[in-house]
């Protein structure tokens, strides 16, 4: 109880001042101390109630109940008893509203344009006839509405934004390790901000009558810099600063500008705030998106791991099984050789014997290129020199010089097993296709890893890059792992229509891979 009634005392005092300042600032705007309370104060008591638990709206609205019949007795001419009903019949519309208002932002914001809405509804239907009170070109029921949706649309969603910041969001302790750090402004935010809430009022106030209908324009710029910057949140900060550039730069106006102005406050709290919702969604779904992607790269990168585990186990067994029987089969041909030295016997021993080796020869090729036993037991880089070797490169007139980064412990299997693969495929095609003398391997590791081959051989053509299963399957383990691909290639034939071009020395091709070091 104590607690409710320290609350409500602060709360109280607070909402007097604030609904005070208010509807001060909303007099000097319109110049009407009805329509005043129905511009700003109003729209503070929906944003606060809506915000605030049901238990202490009695002393929101006792409030201002009490406020509204000391400015009635201040002012003699103040038509009272409309407005006060006009707030007694919002307490059953914030009450239906307060208990759908949940969710997600997209949610609550619907809630918040119905509550505005349904005001405005009641505030016309209980002014409406009382005309006195109302001296503008625009009907009395549109200014109505008009005045408190412009209000609404202003001072709801800020509510909503110092709710959610004070309320909806985790405080860190303050503890000693806190304290010792350094307080971090962000100046360049707060310098730009400043200038553009400063370049908008000289705007306002110094723009020649003729240069008055590029004023929006001038509005438009901190909205859309904030909105990109901090989406709906900081679009509805620069349409506040944007108000307020607005009404302190109006004097004296008249009443065809008020209504311009309220036109243009509706207008630009509406924009800004869609603006934002359009810009926060797509960031939103940007993010979302990131997330899925880097949940794909997990998966494929275990997914890899799993392949290249099932078959290193598939390569052992079949080396070790296909192995014993191999040597089995040779030792019993070798024995039944010696046992039976018939013609025939001796020679069904050779064939079976030679058989046999055929097989081993065959399951020791199929068997490197399921996983070869060089990486498990040597590295990468014996690895790559056996694949040099059984490819003959030396033999076809190719020489191969190679350059291994110093760091090679640090790449893990899945890395040094996409690196072998590619380096196998690309040596593949150049022994091949490429008719090329001279092939550079260089490998550097430091922030990220760097591979690159290049030959200089006859090359191919652009649109010919990815046809193949082989630089294709490249590509896509590389983008699987979070690289990048790219192959650049010199075909002679598109040197050849020139003809005074005779000595060609940018040919042959280059794979460039970018892995992260994980």
């Amino acid at each position: 109880m104590r607690h409710y009634v320290l609350t409500s005392l602060g709360g109280g005092l607070f909402f007097i001042c604030s609904w005070f300042c208010l509807w001060v600032i909303a007099f000097y705007f319109l110049v009407d101390p009805a329509l005043a309370i129905l511009f700003f104060p109003f729209a503070l008591r929906l944003g606060i109630t809506l915000h605030t638990a049901s238990r202490y709206w009695i002393v929101i609205y006792g409030t201002e109940w009490g406020l509204i019949l000391l400015l009635a007795k201040a002012l003699n001419d103040l038509p009272w008893w409309p407005i006060l009903i006009a707030s007694i019949l919002s307490w059953p519309v914030l009450w239906f509203a307060r208990r759908y208002y949940y969710g997600d932002q997209w949610r609550q914001l619907f809630i918040m344009a119905a509550v505005i809405v349904s005001t405005a509804v009641i505030n016309v239907v209980m002014v409406m006839g009382f005309r006195s009170i109302v001296q503008l070109p625009l009907s009395p029921m549109g200014m109505i509405f008009l005045i408190s949706v412009t209000g609404g649309l202003m001072l709801v969603p800020t509510c909503y934004l110092l709710w959610s910041f004070l309320f909806n969001r985790s405080w860190i302790p303050l503890t000693v390790a806190l304290i010792s750090k350094p307080l971090e402004l962000r100046h360049r935010d707060l310098c730009l901000y400043a200038l553009l809430f400063i370049a908008n009022i000289l705007l306002q106030v110094n723009l020649p009558d003729e240069l008055s209908r590029f004023a929006p324009f001038c509005l438009a710029i901190p909205i859309i810099v904030l909105a990109f910057r901090h989406g709906w949140q900081g679009a509805l900060l620069g349409t506040l600063l944007n108000s307020i550039a607005l009404i302190a730069a109006r004097s004296d106006v008249s009443n065809m500008e008020i209504t311009d102005l309220l036109l243009s406050l509706s207008a630009q709290s509406l924009t800004g705030i869609l603006l934002g919702l359009g810009i926060q969604r797509q960031r939103d779904l940007n993010t979302k998106l990131s997330s899925e992607l880097g949940r794909n790269q997990v998966l494929s990168r275990q997914l890899i791991k799993t392949e290249e585990s099932v078959r290193r186990d598939v390569a052992r067994e079949l080396h070790d099984e296909i192995g014993q029987n191999i040597t089995a089969i040779r030792m019993q041909a070798s024995i039944l050789k010696r046992v039976e030295l018939t013609p025939v016997t001796q020679q069904c021993s050779s064939t079976i014997e030679q058989l046999s080796l055929n097989i081993y020869d065959t399951t020791k090729g199929l068997l490197s290129r399921l996983r070869p036993k060089t990486l498990d037991d040597l590295g990468l880089a014996k690895a790559v020199e056996q694949v040099v070797c059984d490819l003959k490169l030396e033999d076809k007139g190719i020489e191969v010089a190679m350059a291994w980064g110093r760091y090679q412990p640090l790449l893990c299997d899945t890395t040094s097993v996409t690196l072998y693969r590619i380096c196998q495929e690309a040596l593949n095609n150049i022994a091949k296709y490429s008719h090329a003398t001279e092939v550079i391997i260089e490998l550097q590791i430091d922030q990220q890893i760097r591979l690159q081959i290049e030959d200089n051989g006859v090359g191919f053509k652009a649109e010919d890059a990815f046809k193949g299963f082989g630089l294709r399957g490249i590509r896509e383990r590389v983008e699987i792992l979070g690289g990048q691909c790219s192959i650049v290639s010199y075909h002679r034939d598109s040197f050849q229509e020139n003809a005074s071009q005779k000595h060609i020395t940018n040919t042959g091709t280059t794979l460039a891979i970018i892995l992260p070091l994980t």
